[in-house]
């Protein structure tokens, strides 16, 4: 450090800054540098001293303070020995050190969450006991309860499944828009996730070719979740998969008309069932076989029914040339159709029937009325219609029941209600009102889709349908005991439309189809004597 004395004889060698440290020193003082000096103290460094002395106090702290450095903050504290700023300049000096210490933690933490196991609960541990506050620390104790609730869950391939249908169960009653976006963030998740894998899940869509419709298919594949060739892999046939790559679909039936009585003097065929059981798709294709030609040798459709237009959409969508066909797009589920034919066996009898599709939503409106809940006005005009046809216009014709049962519905909940629900209330129903007391020659349980079984035979439908809706088939068979229907037993019928794939499209098996056709026949009147000499055996009594 200079003394005063070479401060004062080197004066011309130092530069203002210079001279302003050594007055605010206190090693020298201005007045000494101008009167001390023999005239080396230059006018320029005078005046640039001057104006330091009279602002540099204000001028060096905003320095430091915009430089927000400790050797900022420290150069401050240095040159101004008296200045006031200097406790605002230890605490910045202060804030500094603590914030450099900050970083230093927060790096060292972001490296040992870098090289961090995100699997290994006891490092997750670790990491927040170590840094608790961490960016990460968070991030890290999600982290541990996802993996715990994997461990209590057992996420895999089976639950992956289960979470499909119950998104397919919730949303197809709200026809969300968001469906197939959902599927496919649910199988991405669990496979970034490792619970299930690609290979796994192609099983699954092996095993069952009808897990998703073609629309979900078709947007894994944009998703890159599969592709094409897995399609292939798995066995699903070409057929299948072009007509889903063309987006190939049948547009909705919406055509509704009023109906208040059965108008054709025959045998009377009803189908019941809940929305998505699959009745219309069956009714469908028994109608499309009883005019093939196959059982019955001629179908004369009546073109003046109340369904005639329905029947004609029904029985448009089963090729019998081994071609894909493309399922039934929605049909109103609120609407009853009466479709009248006659047919003509291999003994030239005439056989007239009228098949009746009754409303999808009657057997939940005929629940909601037995607990006694709230009814729309939709739902008692389903109730209304429902009594004008069997109750107060009950025509005298015979009459046949067919309840239909999806295979495999017993797991899918339909307005907050498993399909067994339905089967019974309507049950109820029906026990109250006493509609199959009079002119009922048979009741037949149909389950339909048995497609899906490994194998079909007659026990395994039978006990199927015991196994999960007893009640419904005692109550059933009790009926034909208690009126004499059907030598006094409910019958069951396996139906299947064939093979059916992304539930959009089918090789129609035809079989199925002629057996009720062929049970139509054996349970319908006829006679040889035309249309006028057929009335007297069409009433039942």
């Amino acid at each position: 450090m200079p003394t005063k004395d070479y401060i004062l004889d080197n004066v011309a060698g130092y530069k203002a800054e210079d001279l302003y440290g050594f007055i605010n020193k206190g090693l020298v003082t201005f007045d000494e540098l101008c009167n001390d000096t023999n005239g080396e103290f230059s006018p320029k460094v005078r005046q640039e001293l001057k104006r330091m002395l009279e602002h540099g106090d204000d001028d060096e702290w905003a320095s430091a303070q915009a430089a927000h450095t400790i050797e900022a903050v420290q150069h401050y504290l240095d040159t101004f020995a008296e200045g006031k700023f200097r406790p605002e300049a230890r605490a910045l000096k202060a804030q500094i050190e603590r914030e450099q210490a900050d970083a230093a933690a927060q790096e060292s933490a972001e490296n040992d969450w870098d090289a961090l196991d995100k699997n290994d609960i006891d490092a997750l541990n670790d990491f927040v006991t170590n840094n608790p506050d961490s960016v990460h620390a968070a991030e890290a104790n999600q982290r541990i309860n996802d993996l715990l609730l994997d461990s209590i869950m057992d996420y895999d391939i089976d639950t992956l499944i289960d979470e499909i249908k119950q998104i397919l169960n919730e949303e197809e009653n709200t026809l969300s828009k968001n469906l197939n976006a959902n599927i496919a963030n649910k199988i991405r998740s669990y496979i970034d996730n490792g619970y299930a894998t690609k290979a796994e899940f192609l099983d699954k869509l092996r095993e069952d070719c009808n897990l998703l419709n073609a629309s979900a298919v078709k947007h894994l594949i944009d998703e890159h979740l599969i592709t094409i060739a897995d399609l292939s892999g798995i066995g699903i046939d070409k057929q299948f998969i072009k007509a889903m790559l063309n987006d190939q679909q049948t547009d909705d039936y919406t055509c509704t008309r009023n109906l208040d009585r059965i108008h054709k003097q025959s045998t009377e065929v009803y189908f019941w069932g809940i929305p998505s059981s699959g009745k219309s798709c069956a009714l469908g294709a028994i109608l499309s076989v009883a005019g093939s030609g196959r059982v019955a040798k001629v179908m004369d459709a009546d073109t003046a029914s109340q369904g005639y237009g329905y029947m004609t959409y029904l029985t448009s969508h089963f090729p019998q040339n081994g071609k894909v066909g493309t399922l039934l797009g929605r049909t109103p589920v609120d609407a009853f159709y009466e479709m009248g034919f006659d047919l003509t066996d291999d003994g030239n009898r005439t056989h007239p029937i009228t098949c009746i599709d009754m409303a999808g939503e009657l057997m939940t409106c005929m629940f909601k009325s037995n607990a006694g809940m709230r009814l729309e006005d939709g739902e008692l005009n389903m109730l209304d219609t429902m009594t004008k046809v069997l109750i107060d216009n009950r025509s005298t014709n015979r009459k046949i029941h067919f309840f239909v049962i999806e295979y495999g519905g017993e797991e899918r909940i339909y307005n907050g209600y498993h399909q067994d629900v339905f089967l019974d209330g309507a049950l109820s129903y029906i026990k109250d009102t006493g509609i199959f007391k009079k002119e009922t020659d048979a009741i037949f349980i149909m389950v339909t889709k048995v497609d899906k079984m490994k194998r079909v035979t007659r026990d395994a439908i039978t006990q199927y349908v015991k196994d999960n809706y007893l009640g419904f088939y005692n109550g059933l068979d009790k009926i034909c005991c208690d009126n004499e229907i059907n030598g006094k037993r409910v019958e069951i019928v396996a139906f299947s439309l064939g093979k059916v794939c992304f539930q959009s499209y089918c090789k129609f098996d035809t079989k199925p189809a002629e057996n009720v056709v062929d049970i139509m026949l054996k349970h319908s009147a006829s006679n040889h004597g035309g249309k006028l000499g057929i009335i007297g055996k069409i009433f039942r009594g």
